[in-house]
């Protein structure tokens, strides 16, 4: 399969359940992107989860936003 783009990024979640815990589980955030490996972060809550992966998805494609003649007759 071919990568259509030089940009390509790597998210790796590793997520499990601590018993006896209030909050439940932990969750381990390996991100790689354009702009290189970032240090892997931690979280506890499953809105901070989601937050990292929407804040990687993000960075990885707002480059394909800005780019001239890319999207649409004007874009």
């Amino acid at each position: 399969m071919e990568i259509p783009s030089e940009r390509t990024g790597v998210l790796i979640l590793r997520v499990w359940v601590e018993d006896g815990r209030a909050d439940g589980f932990r969750a381990r955030i390996v991100r790689t992107g354009s702009r290189g490996q970032a240090p892997p972060s931690a979280a506890s809550a499953v809105d901070d989860v989601l937050t990292a992966v929407r804040t990687w998805l993000d960075q990885l494609l707002e480059t394909d936003r800005c780019e001239p003649g890319k999207y649409g007759p004007d874009g």
